[in-house]
């Protein structure tokens, strides 16, 4: 075989190869999303309890500051710290997405129930940008911090029988938000949903939730009793937080 065949027959086999690299990358799922940016997630010491949202990855999609839409992305929310992690399949890694770069995202459970977080500005104890679960949206939005703290606890051993004292538990924190009056904390029972009412309305409000069988305990029927007392009209009160009150809360 000559060499001028030799260089051809190379020639050639290389552009196959490109070719064919060329194609395998553009099917790469993670090529979509280089934009996303972040670093390498550091695993958490091991406690009781649950430092994530959920124990297993979610699918989901997150939308940067720009605008930009990144989706099926394996992606589980760290209540914990407040940061969104996903599965890098290119790197077999876990990426710790750059808060900055983000305006929120959106999980899927395995039943299809989506939860959409929002990163907003908050203003009180721990000052900052959160990610809030958006649980209902109108001219006023019902929203939740998922946080997890990390308390002492109880002695107990762990896996490998060493003996702890800390375990990560769920302090969530509920809000009715509105853009031009800010938040007003709100718990999960009927007395603190009634008081961000006037007193002149709390009446007719009790009457509509025992006309639509509505008892405000838990999550669920909060977000339920809200949306119908919404669609009648009427509005909360949002009042200032004095500084010891918002200590209590993020």
């Amino acid at each position: 075989m000559t060499t001028k065949l030799l260089k051809t027959l190379l020639l050639f086999l290389v552009l196959i190869f490109a070719q064919n690299a060329r194609s395998q990358e553009i099917q790469s799922p993670d090529l979509k999303f280089n934009k996303i940016k972040g670093v390498r997630f550091m695993p958490y010491l091991y406690y009781r309890g649950l430092p994530f949202l959920s124990n297993e990855w979610q699918s989901g999609k997150i939308e940067f500051t720009t605008g930009e839409i990144a989706d099926s992305l394996n992606l589980v929310y760290s209540s914990f710290k407040d940061e969104l992690i996903y599965y890098n399949k290119t790197l077999s890694a876990q990426i710790m997405i750059d808060k900055a770069s983000l305006n929120g995202f959106w999980l899927t459970e395995k039943n299809g129930t989506t939860h959409q977080f929002r990163k907003q500005y908050y203003n009180g104890f721990s000052e900052g940008d959160h990610f809030f679960e958006v649980l209902s949206s109108g001219e006023t939005d019902l929203l939740v911090y998922r946080k997890v703290e990390l308390n002492t606890s109880i002695l107990y051993k762990d896996e490998k029988g060493a003996l702890k004292n800390m375990a990560y538990d769920p302090s969530y924190q509920y809000y009715f938000y509105s853009p031009k009056k800010g938040y007003t904390f709100v718990r999960l029972n009927k007395n603190s949903l009634l008081s961000k009412f006037n007193k002149q309305n709390q009446k007719p409000i009790k009457k509509l939730l025992r006309k639509n069988s509505i008892s405000v305990n838990g999550e669920e029927n909060f977000v339920r009793a809200w949306k119908i007392i919404e669609k009648e009209g009427f509005k909360v009160l949002f009042q200032e937080d004095s500084p010891q009150t918002q200590k209590k809360q993020l």
